[in-house]
């Protein structure tokens, strides 16, 4: 069982930005789900091995206006690394894949996986980090 965490990423030099660190043992694919200048869309996959970080946003949270972030987290095997609520749009390879505007995500439809988001709350901070924990088996 893998346990999720969130920290918000403090530090007076911390450069802005949206990271995903992996504290267990196991090795993740990391998606990413965001409304960025009007345009709804998913981006994956960041390969995340045992205890690193990668910085899917690099930008600023805030001057993005970016309260709301979705993420997802798999091993190879498919064991997702929390439970999500959102249904959006994976593919197997890398990818970068557009909402289209008032319309479901039809990931079937449209050739592509679908994939349950979790939703993370930034509460309008410049940076923010999410971390994977793995816990004892």
């Amino acid at each position: 069982m893998v346990l999720f965490g969130l920290l918000l990423a403090q530090g007076g030099k911390a450069q802005a930005a949206f990271k995903v660190c992996n504290q267990s043992v196991t090795l993740y694919n990391v998606a990413i789900g965001a409304e960025i200048n009007d345009k709804f869309k998913t981006e994956g996959w960041w390969t995340l091995p045992a205890s690193t970080c990668v910085t899917p946003i690099k930008e600023d949270l805030d001057v993005l206006r970016l309260r709301y972030v979705y993420i997802y987290a798999t091993t190879a095997t498919g064991d997702s690394a929390f439970e999500g609520n959102w249904d959006m749009c994976v593919d197997t390879k890398r990818f970068e894949i557009e909402k289209i505007q008032d319309q479901p995500w039809d990931c079937w439809v449209r050739g592509f996986v679908q994939a349950k988001f979790k939703e993370v709350d930034t509460g309008n901070a410049s940076s923010w980090t999410v971390f994977i924990r793995g816990s004892a088996p």
